[in-house]
């Protein structure tokens, strides 16, 4: 069975169904059969019929969290808060969940907040990833590069 690229705690985005574009959280997942449990505002939800087995239960009609096909949902990034692809890496020894968009590390945490994007993004904001340390470092040594060609000229 191949990995999933969701977990537990995750904020997904639907991208297939009756509820396409609607976010929720991950409360459970069942890997045999692909399914995830989720819980949001507005979501559909399951409604069933229980009878009171004790004296101090209560029946009636309860509604519980549906499943959604773990194909049908994307998670969010924290960073760019955008639904992503899932890539795997590994940073300080530990393997990772990276998003494909921005390349940062992806969290478990809301991605919707009551604060504004700018400090959203500076909480979030993991620290940088090896790929884009390199390719920094590289610009600026071709910068540097062609600077000391210029006065040698």
């Amino acid at each position: 069975m191949a990995k999933l690229s969701i977990k537990k705690d995750d904020y997904v985005m639907i991208i297939a169904g009756k509820d396409k574009g609607k976010s929720a959280k991950i409360i459970g997942i069942d890997a045999k059969n692909g399914r995830a449990l989720i819980e949001g505002k507005d979501l559909t939800v399951i409604k069933k019929a229980v009878k009171a087995r004790k004296a101090s239960d209560k029946g009636g009609i309860i509604e519980q969290p549906a499943t959604i096909a773990i194909s049908n949902v994307m998670p969010i990034c924290s960073s760019c808060n955008k639904p992503t692809r899932v890539g795997r890496g590994t940073e300080n020894g530990e393997r990772v969940r990276i998003c494909k968009k921005c390349g940062a590390v992806l969290v478990t945490k809301k991605a919707f907040g009551r604060k504004g994007k700018a400090a959203k993004a500076e909480e979030a904001a993991p620290a940088e990833t090896k790929a884009k340390a390199a390719v920094r470092k590289r610009v600026k040594a071709a910068a540097e590069a062609e600077n000391t060609a210029a006065t040698q000229e």
